[in-house]
């Protein structure tokens, strides 16, 4: 796994998750997590042994928002995209301007997005 770009992945849907997973892996990603909440997530950023190139969270977790995830991120300049199935006109100022893909993703947009964070992060 050394010098895989590693990729967190927030998802409360264990499934889904798990694909994602899949399909980062075969695509040379390295997998933080997954994990499905807010708590676990920030238990994986704030832990000194994981580096955390990219992240992508969905919205809701089950009733719990993401973004105390994604201020956490931002605050470490880490790039992260934004995944919901629902409207995001509920999205916080403070996040304006961040990748938002809607669900269900296919796979080439999932790679395509880690893709894009990763540019980001140059």
């Amino acid at each position: 796994m050394a010098g895989q770009p590693r990729v967190l992945i927030v998802e409360d849907e264990w499934l889904v998750a798990e694909d994602y997973s899949s399909t980062l892996r075969a695509a040379g990603y390295a997998i933080v997590g997954p994990t499905p909440s807010v708590e676990g997530a920030l238990a994986l950023i704030a832990d000194a042994n994981t580096e955390v190139r990219a992240a992508l969270l969905d919205i809701n977790l089950n009733g719990e928002t993401s973004y105390p995830i994604a201020t956490r991120l931002a605050e470490r300049n880490v790039p992260f995209a934004f995944m919901t199935g629902y409207t995001t006109s509920d999205l916080p100022s403070s996040f304006s301007g961040r990748m938002i893909v809607s669900k269900p993703i296919s796979e080439a947009a999932l790679l395509a997005t880690v893709g894009k964070l990763l540019a980001v992060q140059g």
